[in-house]
């Protein structure tokens, strides 16, 4: 009986070494960093922004501003829409949980955001009062059906495309592009805030008491703002 020399069996545990390696690298590649929110956040945003303002030609409205903040096209809703889907639903391979998840989460994400709005800028962005089936008027079951056929697109049709396209983005380029538009974000987030809520408190009356209240007043005044946020109603 021949035995298994040392040679051989440094070759043999090499070759693990790599199967194991290549299964890390598969299992990473799959991961959501923080770099691939950032993309993800951003095409979402996109079309979400492309989509509201597609419906507005379709119903007659014409051109209407559907990005919701100042400096990006991308809308925040439809952005952290696509993050909290793929986030949440990417490991799943069941279409009908994807589907009952999506319209369960989606209907939750549009109800929380449009609560924290109102309580928070006193503003409201959408009210379904009216609608079939609305729940406060924040959201509809109609909506969240479409939010669950959403999701189930979203993951089945564009998340494994686009993940694809992204791990063939070099690391250090996504890395760059990545923290470049965070940066970016979250300054148009921060300066998108402040107009809104001054644009608020000018419909309550106050004056601004800082330098940076009453250049945000001149910056963005009541005309600015009611042309690019339509769609804002004060409570």
């Amino acid at each position: 009986m021949s035995g298994i020399t040392s040679t051989e069996k440094q070759n043999m545990k090499s070759e693990n070494k790599i199967v194991i390696s290549d299964t890390v690298k598969k299992i990473e590649s799959g991961k959501i960093n923080f770099y691939k929110i950032i993309f993800i956040y951003m095409l979402g945003g996109i079309v979400g922004t492309l989509w509201e303002t597609g419906l507005n030609f379709i119903n007659g409205y014409g051109f209407v501003y559907c990005n919701g903040s100042i400096f990006t096209p991308f809308n925040f809703v439809y952005g952290s829409g696509a993050i909290i889907i793929i986030a949440f639903l990417h490991k799943q391979t069941e279409w009908w949980r994807v589907f009952l998840i999506g319209a369960l989460g989606g209907g939750a994400v549009e109800y929380i955001l449009n609560f924290l709005e109102e309580t928070l800028l006193g503003t409201r962005s959408w009210n379904y009062e009216g609608k079939l089936l609305n729940i406060n008027g924040r959201t509809t079951i109609p909506y969240m059906i479409v939010w669950g056929m959403l999701c189930v697109a979203v993951i089945f049709i564009v998340y494994k495309p686009l993940n694809r396209l992204l791990e063939k983005i070099p690391k250090s380029t996504m890395k760059t592009v990545a923290t470049v538009m965070s940066v970016v974000l979250a300054v148009d987030l921060m300066i998108t805030v402040a107009a809104i809520l001054r644009y608020s408190a000018r419909n309550s009356g106050q004056e601004a008491f800082t330098a940076i209240g009453a250049a945000i007043d001149k910056a963005f005044n009541d005309a600015f703002m009611a042309k690019r946020f339509p769609n804002l109603k004060f409570i």
